[in-house]
């Protein structure tokens, strides 16, 4: 009995869509003698449909810089975050000694820093010290000391022969002689002596006394350098280690809404693991997959209408702002069966430009782009033209008879297609005979 009974309302519905049809027809040959259309003023009004999923504008996926094991998360999945906002910390006892280590270096390399500056400076001081050679006092004092030795040598000399004199003559003994002969020969000793003592100073200091110095002003300068770069080591590390120490916070990237929460304290993890993602929520968007046969249709701006199971009777709209490049499979699956599942489709972006707060991330949603809208342009049925035709020749009844034409075509829906030149309103389009 069932198989009669769906027969019978397959029969019936066909009936009337040939009725509608038929209706439709005679519509348009209202006013006119003969198989003819009417070229009138109408609108033109065609969307893609598609479906699609409420998104964030973008996703950014947070993600640690050193290993570790978390120690607190501090917000939870639907949580509204701003750009630099904490939201993960890791334990820190590691990265915290680690900088106080780097510190104290720091400390000790910058004493031995002005432990060699002033070793550095001593070794300068003894270098400028011996190639400038005497002071003016100096040899002022070896002159003075050589004088007061020729002077004494002279008394000297005259006391030795007054004494001479005096031991020939018998008054003295020859021991009182040779004591003072002794002291004669001492000051022209010591005369010498001062001579040479003055030559030195007079001549400058010595080649190799020079070169030594400077030896040590070179080794002071060496060892200063080397104190310096250890300092910019441990800074360096202090660097490192302060890094480290800050990646412990995990902060938000961007101001938006965690989507997903991949971790929970006291997890251990390796570096570059995902944590959390958060959507940038500047822009709610609706990822809609258009079949790839809608594709010619679509352009950057159209208005679309996204409709949801959650609210019905409710139109939420929206603009198309971004096209894909390259079609693909689809990733929301259609709730109509009918659909074909393996159909290539393109992504297509739609903002939703009212009442975004109320769609949820991750909802499903019916989406219909508008994408040709026209009013009171010229229209014809598009059954009279090719498919896709940019222009087309055809006969328009006139008081001669019919004339061929060439119309221009612009856009088109289910039905109509908009004239945009060859024929105005009210002219008769004459329909070919359908073949017997």
């Amino acid at each position: 009995m069932a198989g009669p009974r769906r027969a019978i309302v397959a029969a019936v519905l066909a009936v009337l869509v040939v009725g509608v049809a038929a209706y439709a027809y005679s519509g348009w040959q209202r006013g006119g003698s003969g198989r003819s259309v009417v070229v009138r003023v109408g609108s033109i009004r065609q969307t893609v449909a598609a479906i699609g999923r409420v998104e964030p504008f973008t996703e950014v996926t947070l993600a640690n810089k050193i290993p570790g094991r978390i120690r607190e998360v501090l917000v939870k999945e639907g949580d509204i975050v701003k750009q630099g906002q904490v939201v993960i910390r890791f334990d820190d006892a590691e990265p915290a000694a680690s900088v106080q280590m780097s510190e104290a270096r720091i400390r000790t390399a910058q004493a031995d820093v002005r432990r060699a500056a002033r070793g550095l400076e001593s070794a300068r001081a003894r270098w400028v010290e011996a190639k400038s050679g005497a002071r003016p006092q100096e040899i002022e004092r070896a002159r003075a000391e050589l004088t007061e030795a020729k002077e004494k040598q002279q008394l000297s000399e005259v006391e030795r022969a007054r004494m001479k004199r005096l031991m020939d003559s018998g008054y003295i003994a020859r021991a009182q002689f040779d004591a003072e002969a002794t002291n004669a020969e001492v000051w022209r000793s010591r005369v010498k002596a001062a001579q040479e003592n003055l030559n030195l100073v007079l001549a400058g200091p010595k080649a190799e006394t020079v070169a030594a110095a400077w030896a040590h002003v070179q080794e002071a300068e060496a060892e200063l350098r080397r104190a310096e770069s250890q300092v910019q080591q441990a800074q360096a590390e202090l660097g490192v280690a302060r890094a480290a120490h800050g990646s412990t916070a995990v902060e938000s990237t961007v101001d938006g809404k965690v989507t997903r929460k991949l971790v929970e304290p006291g997890e251990a993890v390796d570096i570059g693991m995902p944590l959390m993602v958060v959507g940038d929520m500047q822009k709610t968007i609706v990822k809609a997959e258009v079949d790839e046969t809608d594709v010619g249709k679509l352009s950057i701006g159209q208005k679309a209408e996204i409709t949801a199971d959650a609210y019905p009777g409710r139109i939420f709209p929206g603009r198309v702002y971004e096209i894909g490049q390259a079609v693909g499979k689809r990733k929301v699956k259609p709730d109509d069966p009918a659909k074909i599942q393996d159909m290539k489709v393109l992504e297509t972006k739609i903002e939703i430009v009212e009442g975004a707060d109320e769609l949820k991330l991750g909802m499903t949603t019916d989406v219909r782009i508008l994408v040709a809208d026209r009013d009171k342009v010229l229209v014809i049925p598009k059954r009279l033209v090719p498919l896709g035709a940019r222009e087309a020749t055809v006969r328009v009844d006139g008081p001669n008879g019919s004339e061929s034409r060439v119309i221009r075509l612009a856009a088109r829906d289910d039905e109509n297609v908009e004239i945009a030149g060859g024929v105005r309103e009210g002219d008769r389009i004459v329909v070919a005979p359908r073949p017997r």
